[in-house]
C-alpha cells in the first residue's frame, strides 16, 4: 500500500488545539454565566432592599416595619431598580457580561399579622428602649429587701387559718347546740319519769297498805273457810224454813214458836250476809294482791327500760361533747400557724374555745342524772313483795320516793347551771355575729364608694369596641377574631369584673390575688424576659387611664416622647387596660383594672391593720371577725390610695416600708401584665389596636418578601455546552433564575 506522511503535523496540531479551544470556550461562557448569575442575584437583592425601604411611616411610629406601598407599586419599583442594576453603565461600552431582564415576581411570605413576626419586631424595638430593669424594679419593690412579701404572705396565711378556724368554730357550735338540745330533752325526760314513777310508787304503797301482811294463799284459805261457814248457815236456814213451813201446814197454833223460829232464821241470814261480805272483802284483797304482784315487776321492767334509754341518750351527748372538744383542740392547733416573719401578733389569731372545765362540768352534771336514775332503778329492782329486809313497806316507800326525787332534782340543778353556761356561749356567739354584720356593712359602704370612681370613660368608643370585639356578624369578624384566626389560635371568653361587694367576697378575692402574686413574683424576673419586653411595649406605645396625668418629683407633668400619638388614639386612656383584659367596653376594662388594683391595695392595707395593736383588741374570740374588721379598716385606706393612683400620683407600697418605695398606676399595670397576661391573645389585641388606630390591615402588610428573577445572557461560543451545567439554553442565550428573600 502506498503511504504518505504529508500534513501529519497540521493534523496533530489540530488535534491538540481543538480540545484546548473547546475547553477555553466552555470556560469563558461558564465564567460569563456565573458572573451574570451573580449580577442577577445582586441586582435582585438591591431591588428587594429598595422595595423594603418603602416602609409604612405610620407603623414605624409603633416601632414596626412593614411595606407601605401596594403590590403594584412594589412590582414596579422592583422592576425599575432591577433594570437599572442590570443595564450597562454607558452607551457603547464593552461589557463582558450583559444579563438582560426577562421576568420578575414578588411574593410576600410573612406579614405583620403573623404573631411570631410581630413579636420579633416588638422585641427588636424594645430591647434597646425598655431595659428589663423597668419591670424588675417593680418586682424588687415587693421582693428584695422588702417586707412586703412576708407581710402579704402572713396576711394570706392568716386568712387561710382564720377560714379554717371559723369552719371549726361553726362546726363546734353546731355540735354544742345539738348537745344542749339533747341534754334538755334528757332533763325534761327525767322530770317526766319522776312524776310517772311517783304515781306508780303511790299505787304500790296504797296496795301495800290494803294488803297488809297477808299473802294470796292465806287469803284464799280464809275465803274457803268463810265460804264453808256460809254454806253451812245456808243449809241451816233452809232446814229451819222447811220446819216452819210444815208447822204452818199442820195448823199448829203456836205463835211464839213460829216467831222464835222466824227470828232465828233472820239472825242466821244476817250471819250469812256478814260471811259473804267478808268473802267479798277478801276477794278484793286478792285482786289487790294480784295487781300488786304484777305492778311491782312491771314497774321494775319499765325502770330498766328507761334507764337504758337515759344511758344511751347520755352517751350520745357525751360523744357529741367529745367531738366538740376535739374541734376545740384543733382550733388551738390552728391558732399557732402564722409565719414568724409575718409581723402579725399570734394573739390576733385567738379564737374563743371552751375550757376543759366546761366539758368536765357538762359531763358531770348530765351524767349525774343518769347515775341517780340508775340508783333509783337498782333500789326498785332490789325491792321485794312480801318478805325480806327490802320488802315494800312504808320505810321502803320513803327510800324509793327519795331516790325518785333525787334524779329529778339533779336534772333541775343541771338545767339551771348549764343553762347559764349555754346562755353565755350563745350570747358570745350572737355578739360576734352582730359585730361581723357591722364590719360587713362598713365594708359594703366603702365598696359603694369604690364603684363610683372605678372607671373614667368618655363617650364615642362604642364603634371602636364594636370593630375590636364584636363577632355577631360571622361574615365580618372583629379585628381580634381576625388576628386570632390568622394565627390559628383559639380564643377563650373574657370574664367581666368580679364583684367584691361583701367582705366575704373581698376576703376570698384578696387572698386569691395575693397567692397569685406571691406565686408569680418569684419566677417573673428570671423566666419571662421576652414577656417583659412585650408588656413594656404595651405601656409604651399605647395609652392607659393615667396617661397624661403622671407627674415627676418636681410636680411637672411627664413629657411623652413616643411618636405613636397616644393622645389621639381611638380609645383614649384605656388601651393598656383593653390589652390586659380584652373586654368590650371602657367601663369594663377600666373597672377590671381598678378592681384588681384595689384588691392588691386592700390586701396590703388589711395586712397592715392586722399588724396594728388594735387588732389584738378586736380579736374577741373570732379570727374571722378580726379579718373582717381588718378588711373594713384596710378598705378605707385602699380607697384613698386608689383615689391618688387614678390621678397619676405615686403611692407608698406600704406604711411599713420606706416612703421612697412607691408605685403608680402604670407600675401596677406593669405588674398585672407580668403576672397573668396570656401572650397570644394580648398580641392579637395589640394588632387589633394598631389596625384601629392606623387603618392598616396587618395581614396586607408584608415584612418578609421573596423575589424571583429570570434573566438571559448571550453565549459567545458553544451555547449548548451550558446545558451540561444545568442552565436552560434557548438559541444562543442561557436562562438564569435567582430567588432572593429579605425581611425587615
Amino acid at each position: 500500500m502506498w503511504k504518505s506522511r504529508a500534513g501529519t503535523v497540521s493534523i496533530s496540531l489540530v488535534l491538540l488545539i481543538a480540545p484546548l479551544f473547546a475547553f477555553h470556550s466552555v470556560l469563558i461562557d461558564s465564567a460569563r454565566v456565573k458572573m451574570a448569575e451573580r449580577q442577577t442575584e445582586i441586582a435582585s437583592k438591591a431591588a428587594l432592599r429598595s422595595v423594603l425601604s418603602a416602609y409604612d411611616p405610620v407603623l414605624q411610629t409603633y416601632g414596626l416595619y412593614g411595606l407601605g406601598i401596594s403590590p403594584e407599586q412594589s412590582s414596579e419599583l422592583f422592576a425599575q431598580v432591577l433594570e437599572q442594576n442590570l443595564s450597562p453603565g454607558g452607551g457603547g461600552t464593552f461589557r463582558l457580561v450583559e444579563a438582560s431582564r426577562v421576568s420578575e415576581s414578588l411574593k410576600p411570605l410573612y406579614t405583620l399579622a403573623n404573631s411570631a413576626v410581630f413579636e420579633r419586631q416588638v422585641l427588636e424595638e424594645m430591647k434597646y428602649r425598655a431595659p428589663v430593669e423597668f419591670t424588675l424594679n417593680v418586682t424588687d419593690k415587693l421582693l428584695n429587701g422588702s417586707k412586703a412579701t412576708s407581710m402579704l404572705s402572713g396576711f394570706s396565711k392568716f386568712t387561710e387559718q382564720a377560714g379554717k378556724i371559723e369552719e371549726l368554730i361553726v362546726e363546734r357550735e353546731k355540735e354544742l347546740d345539738g348537745a344542749w338540745a339533747k341534754a334538755q330533752e334528757i332533763a325534761e325526760k327525767a322530770s317526766i319519769y319522776r312524776n310517772y314513777y311517783a304515781v306508780k310508787l303511790g299505787r304500790l304503797d296504797e296496795l301495800s297498805r290494803l294488803i297488809g301482811l297477808r299473802q294470796a294463799e292465806e287469803v284464799r284459805g280464809q275465803i274457803q273457810t268463810i265460804r264453808s261457814q256460809a254454806e253451812a248457815l245456808n243449809r241451816t236456814i233452809t232446814e229451819r224454813k222447811a220446819s216452819m213451813a210444815e208447822l204452818i201446814r199442820a195448823g199448829v197454833q203456836a205463835a211464839e214458836v213460829l216467831a222464835a223460829m222466824s227470828q232465828s232464821i233472820s239472825e242466821l241470814e244476817r250471819s250469812a250476809a256478814q260471811l259473804y261480805a267478808q268473802i267479798d272483802e277478801l276477794e278484793r284483797i286478792l285482786l289487790y294482791i294480784a295487781e300488786y304482784t304484777l305492778l311491782l315487776p312491771a314497774t321494775k321492767m319499765e325502770a330498766k327500760r328507761d334507764q337504758a334509754i337515759l344511758t344511751e341518750q347520755t352517751q350520745a351527748v357525751f360523744q357529741t361533747l367529745d367531738r366538740a372538744k376535739a374541734l376545740d383542740d384543733r382550733i388551738r392547733e390552728e391558732m399557732g400557724g402564722l409565719p414568724a416573719d409575718s409581723g402579725i401578733a399570734p394573739e390576733t389569731l385567738h379564737a374563743a374555745t371552751m375550757s376543759d372545765a366546761y366539758y368536765i362540768a357538762y359531763k358531770t352534771g348530765l351524767g349525774g342524772i343518769s347515775a341517780m336514775f340508775s340508783g333509783f332503778e337498782s333500789a326498785l329492782d332490789a325491792t321485794t313483795l312480801f318478805a325480806g329486809d327490802t320488802r315494800f313497806d312504808s320505810v321502803r316507800m320513803e327510800i324509793l320516793s327519795e331516790s325518785n326525787d333525787a334524779y329529778a332534782g339533779k336534772a333541775v340543778q343541771f338545767l339551771n347551771e348549764q343553762r347559764a353556761e349555754e346562755e353565755r356561749r350563745t350570747a358570745q356567739t350572737g355578739r360576734i355575729a352582730q359585730l361581723k354584720r357591722q364590719e360587713q356593712e362598713r365594708y359594703a359602704q366603702i365598696w359603694d364608694q369604690v364603684r363610683k370612681i372605678w372607671a373614667d370613660c368618655g363617650g364615642g368608643t362604642e364603634e371602636a369596641y364594636k370593630a375590636l370585639t364584636d363577632d355577631s356578624d360571622s361574615a365580618n369578624p372583629s379585628f381580634y377574631r381576625k388576628y386570632m384566626d390568622y394565627n390559628r389560635v383559639s380564643s377563650s371568653e373574657t370574664s367581666g369584673v368580679e364583684e367584691m361587694g361583701s367582705a366575704e367576697e373581698a376576703k376570698e378575692r384578696t387572698k386569691g390575688t395575693i397567692d397569685k402574686l406571691l406565686g408569680g413574683l418569684a419566677d417573673a424576673a428570671g423566666q419571662f424576659r421576652d414577656e417583659m419586653y412585650i408588656n413594656e411595649y404595651a405601656l409604651t406605645k399605647f395609652n392607659y387611664r393615667t396617661y397624661g396625668k403622671e407627674t415627676g418629683k418636681d410636680g411637672v407633668l411627664k413629657p411623652d416622647y413616643e411618636r405613636s400619638g397616644r393622645a389621639s388614639h381611638e380609645l383614649p386612656d384605656q388601651e393598656a387596660e383593653y390589652l390586659l383584659y380584652g373586654l368590650n367596653s371602657c367601663l369594663k376594662n377600666q373597672s377590671a383594672a381598678y378592681t384588681e388594683m384595689f384588691t392588691l391595695r386592700l390586701a396590703v392595707r388589711t395586712a397592715e391593720a392586722l399588724m396594728s395593736p388594735e387588732a389584738k383588741i378586736v380579736a374577741a374570740g373570732s379570727p374571722l371577725l378580726t379579718i373582717l374588721w381588718a378588711i373594713a379598716e384596710g378598705g378605707v385606706k385602699a380607697y384613698s390610695d386608689m383615689t391618688k393612683l387614678v390621678n397619676g400620683e405615686e403611692v407608698p407600697v406600704s406604711d411599713k416600708l420606706p416612703d421612697t418605695v412607691t408605685m403608680n398606676y402604670k407600675d401596677y399595670l406593669r405588674l398585672f401584665l407580668l403576672l397573668h397576661t396570656k401572650r397570644e391573645p394580648m398580641t392579637a389585641r395589640m394588632q387589633s389596636l394598631i389596625e384601629l388606630n392606623t387603618g392598616t390591615d396587618l395581614r396586607e402588610t408584608p415584612v418578609y418578601m421573596q423575589a424571583r428573577t429570570e434573566t438571559k445572557v448571550r453565549l459567545w461560543f458553544m451555547p449548548y455546552s451550558m446545558s451540561l451545567f444545568g442552565y436552560p439554553v434557548e438559541g444562543r442565550q442561557a436562562a438564569i433564575t435567582k430567588t432572593a428573600a429579605l425581611s425587615y
